[in-house]
């Protein structure tokens, strides 16, 4: 079974969707828990970002924002979730 981490930029934006769009936070823990079962298919269309190196993953959680998280082992760092990666 793979393991979360959280970065602290990923939190923060997190616990900002839980405290003014819970919609997206549900959402944004659906993913996580999709991605921790299968980290590189499933639900938000799993895309591999080949330009930031290394085994970096995004998933769709709106039209407008990305939830980024890394593989590395059996660990799932989730490094943000708002914004496009290209805005990171």
């Amino acid at each position: 079974m793979l393991k979360p981490k959280y970065s602290k930029k990923f939190t923060k934006e997190y616990e900002r969707y839980c405290k003014f769009d819970s919609e997206t936070a549900a959402k944004i823990r659906i993913l996580i828990a999709d991605t921790l079962e299968h980290p590189t298919e499933g639900l938000g269309k799993p895309e591999r970002l080949r330009h930031l190196g290394g085994n970096v993953w995004s998933r769709h959680v709106d039209k407008k924002n990305r939830l980024r998280y890394s593989i590395e082992g059996n660990i799932i760092y989730f490094e943000c979730c708002r914004g496009h990666y290209k805005d990171h």
